[in-house]
């Protein structure tokens, strides 16, 4: 598992002081960058560390309690499956101050052929990347 602090900005919150639904998916998108960009350089080719190739293929997530103003927050990342074309990653967004949950969730990562336009088996490097994880 990976942990990384959440950059909240003004835009992130609603009339009420809460941070958007919406904006929980870019917290999980941010976590999945700096996994891949911090983790995975280290056993992955250099292409495939700056862009490497995955599309989202399925989001979920579960709001659990309320992220205000001025709460400091944090998300955990970890591989939670590795299959033959696709993995997930779990997250957790907590308060850093005494790791109550926020929201949990879940994507579902497919490696992806851009040239032929179609999915395909994760490449050995990536694949090694995510079993280290």
């Amino acid at each position: 598992m990976l942990r990384f602090p959440v950059a909240t900005r003004y835009s992130d919150y609603d009339a009420k002081g809460h941070v958007n639904n919406a904006v929980y998916f870019s917290y999980f998108e941010s976590a999945r960058v700096s996994a891949l960009a911090e983790h995975f350089i280290r056993t992955m080719d250099m292409r495939d560390a700056v862009d490497p190739p995955i599309i989202v293929a399925e989001a979920r997530i579960k709001y659990v309690s309320p992220a205000r103003i001025g709460e400091p927050l944090e998300i955990e990342i970890s591989v939670a499956e590795i299959r033959t074309k696709g993995f997930s990653f779990h997250y957790r967004i907590v308060d850093a101050r005494d790791d109550r949950l926020v929201a949990e969730g879940e994507t579902v990562q497919v490696a992806y052929d851009y040239e032929a336009k179609r999915p395909m088996p994760i490449p050995p490097s990536m694949r090694a990347g995510l079993e280290a994880m």
